[in-house]
């Protein structure tokens, strides 16, 4: 019955025909592991297209749901990060593969006549490895994709005359956007796989009609079984240490989400683009021509070129020659990758921005996991714009840490008082305990009643831890309260610390209905710390109800909301406030 079952099947396909043809298939040259190569670059191509696959059902190719969509498949697909992990590092092997076939056709001389052609597909097949990898790279639509790929069609731009052009080609515009991502994404799953898959047909008719060349006839063995476990071996060897690297590397790693706003990112082109970059970043500006145009078009040229050396010169020089170029090519690109990984590692900046960068990852990543916060319906963009830890502490770098410190590290001399903390029950105790410390007023020019005030002072330590639990009271008044009704409340008429600071506060700080000040300028406490309060300081510093009183060279500056935006405000008083999502980053769903 099974015979008449696979009778049957074999009469409707030919399976028996297309097996022995798999059989029979000649190995020209004799059965050997540096025939492998080639196979197993085609088994790992049929890998890459089944996890591609299956990560399309879940991907959102458009600049406002990638990295969601992607995050997704990290920590809520069962089993996504590994899948994903396993594509990326296949991916980089089918680079290395490919090279490598291709080293041993110059060692071994396959690449000249009358096998010209299949050294041209294979550098043919090179190429489109290569623009997989970077076309894919993009899709996540993380900081690193973006920049890394910002980069590498900044320098297409730098080509003489057709570059701006082909960089608006494949940006799809002037901005990097939607129309960027859905060209990467079609050329990713259907423009660049289809020439591969050609490209590697073309190849095995290539190798299939060829092999009754003359210095390969005697040694041409049967392909079954030797070849074939052979091939089989190597393919099952990359695609073990492609799974290997998904389980130790914890898959392929998503950075925080694309923000063309974010300013400088430590963004470094894949591993076989390191040299150019190097290149690059080392030559002055007026010969950056040599490393986007001239020497990546002369090494192309060079391996174009290699099969009709021999019509040009006898034939074991011919041979040395090609030989001597490619590794002359090898050991330049070897040189500059060194050289730019040895410069980034003595770059301290680099290391400091790559871990900022780390950090900024992990938080996009707990924000993302957390049933409140989410993916914004927005974008991805967003989720770190909203957050006033990340967004809150950035404009608070940019706009205060010239004179202020967070923490004590600022970005110059210090002139003002730590705002680590600042409207918090710590900060104000700190600040009774000690107002001469540079953590408050300390650095601050003409600020130095609070200091004559402790001096004079006769409160006895649990006094003084009374007064600021009052103080702190104010950092929490609701902007539509008034004194009188915050006066009036039982919580702050029966406080054991209001006596207190009507007595040692209320002589040189106003709060209306509660102390009227006047032995000394100072600036009013009611809503101390509190969203308004802060707002106004940073607005009006010099208004009468503030440091109006000091001179104007030691007074902050104001920030119009020309210079700080209401929203950049609110985000600087959250953070200041501690009013932001606190959490670990989330662990992947293994």
């Amino acid at each position: 019955m099974l015979k008449s079952l696979t009778d049957w099947i074999d009469d409707r396909t030919g399976y028996r025909s297309l097996l022995a043809w798999a059989r029979d298939f000649p190995a020209p040259g004799g059965v050997g592991w540096r025939h492998a190569l080639g196979p197993a670059f085609a088994i790992v191509f049929v890998l890459e297209a089944i996890t591609g696959l299956l990560l399309m059902v879940a991907y959102s190719p458009s600049s406002s749901t990638a990295w969601g969509s992607v995050f997704h498949i990290e920590h809520a697909l069962w089993m996504g990060w590994f899948i994903r992990g396993v594509h990326y590092f296949a991916g980089q092997a089918m680079v290395i593969l490919i090279g490598l076939v291709l080293l041993q056709m110059v060692v071994t001389g396959a690449y000249r006549q009358p096998r010209e052609f299949r050294w041209w597909l294979g550098l043919g097949l090179l190429f489109l490895t290569i623009a997989l990898s970077r076309t894919g790279h993009l899709l996540p639509w993380d900081q690193e994709g973006y920049w890394s790929t910002k980069i590498e069609t900044n320098i297409v731009a730098g080509i003489p005359v057709v570059g701006p052009y082909l960089q608006r080609l494949i940006v799809g515009g002037d901005d990097y956007g939607n129309a960027t991502i859905t060209r990467f994404h079609a050329a990713h799953v259907v423009v660049l796989p289809t020439l591969l898959g050609v490209c590697l047909a073309a190849t095995i008719v290539l190798v299939r009609r060829r092999r009754t060349v003359t210095d390969e006839i005697a040694r041409t063995e049967a392909f079954w079984p030797e070849q074939a476990l052979k091939n089989l071996v190597v393919a099952v060897v990359v695609v073990v240490g492609s799974i290997i690297a998904s389980l130790a590397l914890g898959g392929a790693g998503l950075d925080a989400p694309a923000d063309p706003s974010s300013g400088e990112f430590p963004a470094r082109p894949d591993w076989y683009f390191i040299w150019l970059f190097h290149l690059l970043r080392t030559l002055p500006s007026d010969l950056r021509l040599v490393a986007t145009l001239v020497v990546p078009g002369a090494i192309v040229s060079l391996l174009f070129l290699l099969p009709l050396l021999d019509r040009l010169l006898p034939k074991k020089l011919a041979h040395g020659l090609a030989c001597a170029v490619v590794l002359a090519i090898l050991g330049g690109v070897g040189y500059l990758t060194y050289g730019s990984l040895r410069a980034d590692a003595a770059d301290a900046h680099f290391r400091e921005a790559l871990a900022e960068a780390d950090q900024t990852s992990d938080r996009a990543t707990a924000l993302a996991a957390d049933l409140e916060t989410g993916v914004p319906p927005e974008g991805s963009t967003y989720l770190l714009r909203q957050d006033p830890l990340w967004r809150g502490r950035g404009v608070l770098e940019r706009k205060c840490l010239g004179c202020h410190v967070a923490e004590g590290k600022g970005k110059g001399e210090q002139t003002a008082s730590d705002l680590a903390q600042f409207g918090s029950r710590e900060w104000i105790g700190g600040l009774l305990e000690n107002p001469s410390s540079k953590r408050y007023f300390g650095a601050t020019a003409g600020a130095g009643g609070m200091a004559e005030w402790k001096r004079a002072s006769k409160l006895k330590p649990e006094e003084l831890s009374l007064v600021a639990d009052f103080v702190a009271t104010f950092a929490v008044v609701p902007d539509d309260v008034t004194p009188d009704d915050w006066l009036s409340t039982k919580e702050i008429a029966d406080h054991p610390g209001l006596p207190l600071f009507q007595k040692e506060c209320g002589t040189c700080h106003v709060v209306d209905g509660l102390s009227e000040g006047g032995t000394r300028d100072a600036p009013e406490l009611f809503g101390w710390g509190s969203p308004r309060w802060i707002s106004r300081m940073v607005r009006k510093p010099g208004a009468a109800d503030r440091y109006g009183f000091l001179e104007p060279k030691h007074q902050m500056p104001a920030f119009p909301a020309e210079q700080l935006t209401r929203g950049d405000l609110d985000m600087v008083i959250r953070y200041l406030r501690g009013d932001y999502f606190k959490t670990a980053p989330a662990a992947k769903a293994h």
